[in-house]
């Protein structure tokens, strides 16, 4: 999805031509859904954009402005998606169905019984708009590889499993896991994996995406360095993690984990000792 296009519609999951009661009731349901109180699905980031979309569909003259411009981005989205795919051909496809099954994966492995991903959602975490993935889910339930919950999202089968074993899974574009060959780093990699959720791994994703882009302006950026260590290492990139640990010792041969760890405001104590253990597996000492 457009960075720069905000579609209320769809993170309210309603249609463009929802009434006023409509909206209402669908923000009072997502709204207590993920609430941040709620210890079982509450959600920060998903609560403040349904909420800014509530905002601006709710109030009439805010919503006519928005519909003004609505349809014409929309349609720039979806045109824009379908040159991508075009250009790509069967190839692209094939990448987008393995995001799927990679994001199925992850919410399999992290709860078994209750492992459903709606439409919603999958546009959410991968940036595709919901049409474009209809063909993708169908396409992947004819073969068996994801099947439908009683939830009505989607999740991932034993077959699916199989399927994405064989190139591995992709966590954002164009990372792949696992990076080695080696049964016993497989095993670690998953075993991280289990510790975060795939909405937190894409955010990791694009994260290191930006550290990248830093590091490239200035590759003698310390700060950078350490938390590029430290977000490959809860994704289970050990090569890349310990690579970037390397730059950090380069940089500062001295550096120390804890007094760095000292230097950063967490929310709390459980958060820092996080912080210390990843560093420390990416080979920080």
């Amino acid at each position: 999805m457009n960075p720069n296009f905000e579609d209320y519609y769809e993170d309210l999951q309603v249609s463009s031509n929802a009434d006023q009661e409509t909206i209402e009731r669908v923000y009072r349901l997502l709204a207590k859904r993920y609430h941040p109180d709620n210890n079982g699905s509450g959600s920060v980031e998903k609560f403040e954009i349904i909420t800014q979309a509530y905002k601006t569909l709710s109030q009439p003259e805010k919503r006519a402005a928005y519909d003004a411009t609505y349809a014409e981005k929309k349609g720039r989205v979806l045109k824009a998606y379908a040159q991508a795919s075009a250009t790509g051909g069967f190839a692209a496809d094939s990448h987008i169905r393995r995001h799927v099954l990679s994001v199925l994966y992850i919410e399999r492995r992290q709860d078994p019984e209750k492992a459903g991903v709606g439409l919603w959602r999958l546009e959410q975490l991968l940036g595709w708009p919901e049409k474009m993935l209809e063909f993708h889910t169908w396409y992947l339930k004819e073969k068996k590889w994801i099947e439908r919950t009683d939830n009505g999202g989607f999740a991932i089968t034993a077959a699916g499993v199989d399927e994405l074993e064989k190139d591995g899974m992709i966590l954002g574009k164009d990372r792949l896991l696992p990076e080695t060959t080696d049964p016993k780093e497989t095993v670690d990699s998953l075993r991280l994996l289990d510790l975060i959720s795939a909405d937190k791994a894409y955010k990791f994703e694009e994260a290191i995406a930006n550290l990248g882009k830093k590091l490239a302006a200035n590759p003698e950026d310390l700060i950078a360095w350490v938390f590029l260590a430290y977000m490959h290492s809860r994704l289970g990139h050990k090569r890349r993690a310990k690579k970037a640990a390397g730059e950090v010792q380069r940089i500062n041969p001295l550096f120390s984990v804890e007094e760095f760890s000292r230097t950063l405001k967490f929310k709390n104590e459980e958060d820092r000792a996080r912080f210390r253990e990843y560093s420390k597996l990416a080979g920080l000492d």
